[in-house]
């Protein structure tokens, strides 16, 4: 099993879900640990799930430095490569999060496999906000098992 992270990070804190859930998921399978800068969406189907980690940017925006990312997405066929997305926000922006919702519809438009709702975590994570995270990646262990 074979399994990409890939992350995007302005304050630290999307970088610190990524390598918790990586280092989660490191036990269980093969595990790419990538910033999304660094990432290449036609790589996709070579894994068998994908976790994409985002913030949110300005008036609830991908993120600048993940836009080529974002927009490969478009011409890629996920081929059904099972995916999960979470990231970090601030629950007082209008936008809360919602860099999150456009990567897990672009996903989806991709024709890739949604295998766990997606995860909000309000700025600095916290215990429980981790727990949410391994859970998340029980549901791709288990979608790919």
């Amino acid at each position: 099993m074979k399994i990409l992270v890939t992350y995007i990070s302005m304050s630290g804190r999307n970088e610190k879900i990524a390598k918790h859930l990586a280092t989660y998921l490191e036990n269980k399978a093969e595990v790419d640990l990538e910033q999304m800068v660094d990432a290449d969406a036609y790589s996709i189907p070579e894994y068998d799930a994908v976790v994409v980690v985002t913030y949110t940017y300005g008036d609830g925006q991908v993120p600048d430095e993940a836009q080529d990312f974002y927009e490969d997405l478009l011409d890629v066929d996920l081929e059904k490569t099972k995916f999960a997305v979470l990231g970090s926000s601030s629950k007082t922006h209008i936008h809360y999060g919602r860099a999150v919702d456009y990567f897990t519809m672009q996903l989806n438009s991709a024709n890739g496999d949604q295998v766990a709702d997606s995860v909000k975590i309000n700025e600095d994570p916290d215990e429980d906000d981790m727990k949410r995270v391994e859970r998340l990646g029980d549901y791709v262990i288990k979608s790919i098992e």
